[in-house]
């Protein structure tokens, strides 16, 4: 289980008990730089990286299980960081394939998840500028993997997609 801030620095324990360290160990590209939370979202929120001189820039995550399923989850809060009041547009990519085009929020925070199993020992996570006047950003990184035999599907190279998660039965927000 690796949680990753960033843009920040150091390492910390949210108040799930959830370990967090700073990126520097798994990107060398792109700037840090601080968003206007006002504590509406996690500490993990207040910071991010963003890449204006690259058209894509990657983490690589190294050491990880080939053949077993890992979800990677990856989150964004604009924040309005550089002072534009102008949210980006901009691909996600995983291992080289496409995942998402991520369309950013001046207010609200969003995330992508996809369950699959890496075919090499590591895992790359990659923004993608799709327009000179949008910079990619990324606020966390999140890699879990999971015990054998769990989100087990018929192909070895299928991945799940989030679309959509629904807490039937509760009576509050999940």
């Amino acid at each position: 289980f690796l949680s990753i801030d960033c843009g920040g620095t150091g390492e910390h324990t949210d108040g799930l008990g959830i370990k967090w360290v700073g990126d520097d160990s798994y990107i060398k590209t792109g700037k840090a730089a601080h968003v206007q939370n006002l504590s509406k979202y996690s500490q993990e929120l207040n910071s991010l990286r963003y890449f204006p001189s690259h058209k894509k820039s990657c983490y690589v995550i190294p050491g990880v299980a080939t053949g077993k399923k890992h979800m990677v989850r990856a989150s964004f809060f604009y924040g309005n960081y550089d002072g534009k009041l102008s949210p980006p547009s901009f691909d996600l990519q995983f291992d080289g394939n496409t995942w998402a085009t991520v369309d950013t929020s001046s207010t609200d925070s969003y995330y992508r998840e996809v369950i699959y199993a890496p075919k090499r020992g590591n895992i790359s996570v990659c923004v993608a500028q799709t327009s000179p006047e949008q910079t990619p950003f990324i606020s966390t990184l999140v890699i879990s993997e999971f015990e054998q035999g769990m989100y087990e599907t018929d192909g070895k190279e299928d991945a799940l997609v989030r679309t959509s998660r629904t807490a039937f039965g509760a009576a509050d927000f999940v």
